[in-house]
């Protein structure tokens, strides 16, 4: 039997990590799609579940519409929030909820469609407020949040819209629901969804991608020298443990370099360390995998393997390596070598 070891500690303290922070601050991301018209209107699967959607208001001022069931009693919790883009300074969206017995407040603008028997709750947008995320990170504009309890079981409606007369058009955000959850798809995917958010918020691909690379090609640079100073310049699991490794590393870069422009633009918080850990545990996982890539190369047994594997595994949880980090580690695990193989 394999001994419990360092690897096995790591995975788990990782985990237990991860099921503390995605219980208390989840919010799962959800793509708005296509949704200028009521009749087109994006579904809110489960508007108790906490939702995030990043999208963007055109200035020909239509609105945006959004759409879900809900029982009576239930709790409906809306956030509207802007990105910090300096070009969108003056764009200021608010939103309407849409339902059966709202208490109504507010005047609906003619160019949003109110369904027939529903009522409208308009909800005002305050002065921009610059706000902190440390789960992603990110920051942006907090402009006004809702909570009301649903008064009759049926279909209600969240619209979002400018109430200028001269529409300018910008990027906005909605946070909808209250119980924090994910699937297993839904934070394996988190990723893929920052780099939308990042983009959303103004940067290129390239620049939310610069510290990754600069980070690669250092790295890369370092490990040929190791090898080449021990002769084993084509190991291919050495190759592929270190640029896993890299990769792992390169994704706590980014972070850092997230929270880094993040809090330029807001305010130093105790929230920090949270994205601090967040970006300490791809470090550590990359250090950890370079570690058994460049060290007794030539001895490959069954504990080293197994090591590549639960580092992949873990990798895939806490968002490093991009996918292709966790895959360059599985492959690690199970290539042939042709060194000398040691009992487990």
């Amino acid at each position: 039997m394999l001994k419990i070891g360092f690897v096995t500690i790591l995975s788990v303290s990782v985990l237990s990590f991860v099921l503390l922070v995605s219980s208390v601050m989840a919010h799962a991301p959800l793509g708005s799609g296509d949704n200028e018209s009521i009749d087109r209107a994006t579904v809110i699967p489960d508007p108790t579940k906490s939702w995030a959607i990043y999208a963007e208001l055109n200035s020909d001022g239509d609105p945006q519409y959004y759409t879900f069931n809900i029982a009576t009693g239930h709790k409906i919790h809306v956030m509207l929030y802007k990105s910090m883009r300096p070009e969108e300074s003056e764009f200021l969206p608010t939103f309407v909820i849409l339902g059966p017995d709202i208490a109504e407040r507010g005047t609906v603008p003619a160019r949003v469609t109110v369904p027939p028997d529903a009522h409208a709750l308009v909800v005002e947008s305050g002065q921009p407020m610059a706000t902190y995320e440390p789960f992603s990170p990110s920051s942006f504009y907090s402009l006004s949040d809702e909570t009301i309890d649903s008064p009759t079981q049926g279909t209600y409606y969240v619209v979002v819209y400018e109430e200028s007369s001269t529409p300018t058009g910008g990027h906005y955000g909605l946070a909808i629901g209250d119980r924090e959850t994910y699937t297993v798809d839904e934070w394996i995917l988190i990723p893929l969804n920052l780099l939308s958010i990042y983009q959303w918020e103004g940067q290129s691909l390239a620049l939310v991608l610069a510290p990754m690379i600069a980070t690669l090609v250092v790295g890369i640079v370092l490990v040929a020298l190791k090898l080449r100073g021990q002769a084993k310049l084509v190991n291919v699991m050495a190759w592929l443990g270190g640029l896993a490794g890299l990769l792992f590393m390169g994704s706590g870069a980014i972070i850092l370099y997230q929270m880094f422009i993040s809090v330029m633009g807001t305010s130093l918080g105790p929230e920090v360390a949270i994205t601090l850990m967040f970006a300490l545990i791809p470090v550590v996982l990359g250090v950890v995998a370079l570690r058994l890539s460049l060290k007794n190369i030539d001895k490959v047994s069954v504990r080293k393997r197994v090591s590549f594997v639960i580092l992949a595994v873990v990798a895939l949880f806490m968002w490093a390596g991009l996918f292709v980090g966790p895959a360059l580690a599985i492959m690690a695990s199970l290539i042939p070598t042709g060194g000398r193989r040691e009992k487990p």
